[in-house]
């Protein structure tokens, strides 16, 4: 299989290897009788039968070795039963996957956002995914910050998430997400990519992306959106091959929310306000056990009141609505977080613990 990360590496794309195996997998064949008459056969032109020719020349076969033993990359090629089955059935589908970890036909629920995520958005998909996580993997892109939280709340509930990268899959970039990829790995999930050996990321690689992340699922839950979010890409690609697409509305003033408040209103998206109201849409049932909260007094009961309705607030936010003194705040919310009920968020602002 070596052989066909050697043509990819030589700059022959996936639509061309789908094209030249059609009908065949002799990959190290191919490779090596590769001559300007057997490129025109497949309409390569000529600038790019110079630069495939040149680069196979010029290729570095231990390198490229090396790096696929020392990631243990697997490619899974659109012959093979693990390939996404969704994938199978656009029209311009990918040949092969680079995968790293373990990729399996399993009922995949992608999750897309803004990267200019809100605390409500946070908060929304804190209370959402682990109901999801029990009966779908999730698929999301990876980056920095916000995108990689849908993987880590997955794995703090010990289930499978697979990440799509937009870059080759030996790229970690920020280097603090390699302890996430390792953690995906471990636990059973995957990290996948079609594009070449050392392809660094650019303009063009996030739609193709945002198509793999589309494409691998039967559902998508867009969470915020605006205006000229890579994220649209995304739900519109879905709404193209007749996906389920859902999204969750709020504040019409924010600009966040622009475009998932539009799907809704436009009737492209459901509208979403819990996990029931996706697993009820597939028949999946919940029971959710009902855990009695004991206050030690009303202040107590009327801030885990506040913070229920209004996601997170700082002491002085609190002073405001409840009137209660500086001390007796927080002496309880001192108490309250002994007790698990509530914690801080990373701007020290209060907010229910949803991990009880």
């Amino acid at each position: 299989m070596n052989y066909l990360v050697y043509l990819h590496s030589i700059w022959i794309t996936q639509k061309k290897l789908s094209q030249i195996f059609k009908h065949n997998s002799d990959y190290k064949y191919f490779f090596d009788n590769i001559n300007s008459k057997i490129l025109v056969k497949y309409w390569f032109n000529e600038e790019q039968i110079t630069k495939i020719l040149l680069n196979k020349k010029n290729i570095n076969f231990n390198k490229i070795e090396s790096i696929i033993e020392s990631l243990n990359i697997k490619l899974i090629t659109i012959n093979d039963n693990n390939y996404p089955k969704l994938l199978k059935q656009i029209y311009n589908f990918p040949y092969f996957l680079y995968v790293r970890g373990e990729l399996k036909n399993d009922e995949f629920f992608s999750i897309v956002w803004s990267r200019k995520m809100t605390s409500y958005t946070k908060k929304v998909w804190e209370n959402i995914i682990p109901d999801l996580t029990k009966y779908f993997t999730i698929v999301s892109w990876w980056a920095w910050g916000c995108d990689s939280l849908a993987h880590k709340i997955t794995l703090d509930n010990n289930k499978k998430t697979v990440s799509v990268f937009w870059t080759w899959i030996d790229i970690i970039y920020p280097s603090s997400n390699k302890i996430l990829f390792d953690k995906i790995i471990d636990n059973w999930g995957a990290l996948i990519s079609i594009f070449p050996l050392w392809t660094i990321w650019s303009k063009y690689s996030f739609p193709i992306r945002n198509e793999i992340v589309a494409w691998m699922s039967l559902w998508t839950l867009v969470l915020e959106a605006w205006e000229k979010s890579w994220t649209l890409i995304t739900a519109n690609l879905s709404l193209e091959l007749w996906r389920e697409l859902f999204a969750i509305p709020w504040d019409i003033f924010n600009p966040n929310f622009i475009w998932t408040n539009n799907l809704i209103k436009n009737s492209h998206a459901k509208l979403i306000t819990s996990s029931d109201d996706i697993l009820n849409e597939f028949n999946y049932k919940i029971i959710k056990k009902d855990i009695k909260i004991v206050f030690w007094n009303k202040i107590q009961e009327d801030i885990f009141t506040l913070l229920k309705y209004n996601l997170n607030l700082s002491i002085d936010e609190l002073i405001e609505k409840t009137k209660y003194s500086y001390w007796e705040l927080s002496l309880n919310l001192s108490i309250m977080e002994l007790n698990r009920l509530i914690n801080k968020d990373m701007f020290w602002k209060y907010e229910i613990n949803n991990k009880n």
